[in-house]
């Protein structure tokens, strides 16, 4: 599994389609927004398997949502980023909104209609395996090597490299 293969899997079956059917939303915006919400999902969610506790809770959700069928279960979504974000989840999602210049409850929207579907994702990717070594892998790697929070700005930048090259923006 790889970036490209979890952005498809979350956009594919018409899902664009109905975020943007239901919340009246431009479905280039849409892309946007997972686009530049994913790395920081997958980075918060790294941060989260730091700790034995946040390891077994993700792997957890990740075995809850994997095969469920894909939808859009909002409230679930905002549990999923309250939980991935904690007290963050205000500030990611105004920074999201600013990034792609949309308003910041299409971010939460956009967000909450998705994040069911990335746990869902990552979970038949992880396969029962080590979450921590799934993040690290979608994360170039960098991910597992220690939990020292070290690596955030390093993270940031590999992952800003990353979506660049996957996504044709040059930095």
């Amino acid at each position: 599994m790889d970036l490209n293969s979890i952005i498809s899997a979350i956009t594919g079956n018409n899902m664009i389609g109905e975020i943007a059917k239901k919340f009246n939303i431009d479905t280039n915006k849409i892309m946007d927004v997972i686009k530049a919400a994913i790395p920081k999902i997958l980075s918060a969610m790294q941060k989260n398997a730091g700790t034995a506790a946040g390891a077994a809770a993700l792997t957890q959700a990740l075995g809850n949502h994997a095969g469920q069928a894909f939808g859009l279960d909002i409230e679930d979504g905002k549990k999923i980023l309250s939980k991935i974000f904690g007290g963050n989840l205000g500030s990611v999602i105004s920074s999201l909104g600013k990034q792609t210049n949309t308003s910041n409850d299409q971010v939460t929207n956009i967000l909450s209609s998705i994040a069911p579907n990335l746990l869902n994702v990552l979970g038949q990717g992880n396969g029962g395996g080590n979450v921590v070594d799934l993040l690290g892998n979608l994360l170039g790697g960098i991910a597992g090597g220690g939990s020292n929070g070290s690596s955030g700005s390093s993270v940031g930048k590999v992952l800003g490299g990353l979506f660049g090259n996957l996504f044709g923006k040059k930095k």
